[in-house]
């Protein structure tokens, strides 16, 4: 998706998977570069310009909140 209101005319804009947030992907970028999610800061790899994809990088947000749950539940059982 083209995000004709950002500076550059070729900025893509995706949403990220994490938090629904913009990833503006401008247009020096290149594949294998990283991006990031402009709300939540999510890190993801460019495999491909055309198409888009990405995939996520710190795929483990949600397991290091689980686990600091895990262990705080442990100190207080």
């Amino acid at each position: 998706m083209v995000d004709l209101e950002k500076d550059d005319e070729d900025a893509l804009v995706e949403e990220c998977s994490i938090c629904g947030g913009d990833i503006y992907i401008d247009s020096d970028c290149e594949e294998e570069d990283i991006v990031y999610c402009n709300d939540c800061e999510a890190e993801f790899l460019v495999h491909s310009l055309d198409p888009l994809r990405l995939t996520l990088l710190d795929d483990d947000l949600d397991d290091e909140g689980d686990s600091e749950e895990d262990d705080f539940d442990e100190d207080y059982d």
